[in-house]
């Protein structure tokens, strides 16, 4: 606690000499109405950058404390429901049943066994490379634990068949059976199942952001009480070089996105202060004013997601881009409320309207 008050003040110092921050006093009298009006604490005072001048009051007073939010998200979002998104088998099978675009499923893989894409009885390492022998046309996969989240124990592999059938991770050359594969990078799914997936490609217009990770479009809809449908905001997340994934804990950021032209604008640091930046901070590729392609189709996709999920008001969609379409890599029915942070709106101007 007063450690994490120190490091507050701390920022608030160096933040007060930011072109566009506020004076040291200020950020201390805001900080504590903040405290008293809405229990917002002086760590998200500045995880929402709200030192800026910019910003209005009656803007800073409408972000919501972590409680808050979660409180918001049980009221629109029933606990009980939100294991479809949790569980990926059980996501996947509502994806499939609407026709909804996401990854080609493969296989399920257990400790105890396996289920091919056909719906045939698989062993979880013979079976597997078998199945892959006669998949030709494949040549990257990805596994998934069925309950992660965060990126967290996620694979991506290439098929080799030059020497047999083996399997190498796409971030270096070494090879592997594909029963030492999985013995070695999914602990022989002692701790997990997995969802096998055909690994996406990645359209030209994301790849360029950084190649290594397939870079998704974080998408909030809402739906009011009288049934209204809208896009809350979007922001696309990229990762850093040499990811296999753009989550926050991995490394990546938040690239804000203009919903009206569909284009980049600027990217947060990872630590929730200093300045925006256009660079990305390994490469050095400008990522600003890029044009996004898909726009229409990813509201209607986004729009259509929502209207299929039972009990539902509010949800956040990982959207990738192939070089044809959209497509939907998970949808979270409790997403971060740090998104607000990329988005650049208060949580009550996001999210307001979705109990009205």
């Amino acid at each position: 606690m007063i450690k994490s008050l120190i490091r507050s003040l701390k920022l608030s110092w160096q933040r007060s000499n930011e072109p566009d921050g506020i004076s040291f006093l200020r950020q201390l009298g805001e900080m504590s109405a903040l405290v008293f009006c809405s229990r917002l604490g002086p760590g998200n005072y500045h995880k929402y950058r709200l030192w800026q001048k910019e910003i209005p009051w009656s803007e800073k007073r409408g972000y919501w404390h972590d409680q808050k939010y979660y409180e918001f998200l049980n009221r629109v979002n029933p606990y009980s429901y939100r294991i479809m998104a949790r569980n990926k088998v059980l996501a996947k099978a509502l994806l499939h049943f609407y026709s909804i675009p996401d990854a080609d499923y493969v296989a399920y893989l257990s400790s105890h066994g396996g289920v091919a894409g056909d719906g045939r009885d698989i062993a979880r390492l013979g079976g597997l490379e078998a199945l892959l022998m006669e998949k030709t046309d494949l040549t990257r996969l990805c596994f998934k634990p069925v309950e992660g989240s965060g990126g967290d124990g996620f694979c991506a592999a290439e098929i080799r068949r030059e020497n047999g059938l083996q399997l190498s991770n796409l971030t270096d050359d070494e090879c592997f059976s594909v029963a030492g594969y999985v013995e070695k990078f999914l602990n022989g799914c002692a701790t997990s199942d997995y969802i096998v997936e055909a690994y996406l490609d990645q359209h030209p217009a994301l790849a360029i952001f950084n190649p290594s990770s397939l870079n998704t479009l974080r998408v909030w809809v809402g739906r009011s009480l009288s049934g209204r449908v809208e896009i809350v905001g979007m922001y696309l997340r990229v990762g850093k070089a040499g990811s296999l994934v753009d989550n926050l804990f991995a490394g990546g950021f938040g690239l804000k996105v203009d919903f009206a032209t569909f284009k980049t604008q600027w990217a947060l640091p990872y630590d929730s202060g200093g300045q925006p930046f256009q660079a990305h901070p390994d490469s050095g590729v400008d990522m600003s004013d890029c044009q996004l392609p898909f726009r229409q189709e990813v509201i209607d996709l986004s729009k259509r997601v929502l209207e299929i999920l039972p009990s539902t008001q509010f949800v956040g969609l990982d959207i990738a881009f192939t070089p044809d379409r959209p497509v939907i890599i998970e949808f979270n029915l409790a997403p971060m409320a740090s998104g607000a942070r990329v988005l650049g709106r208060s949580h009550a101007a996001l999210l307001g309207w979705i109990e009205t």
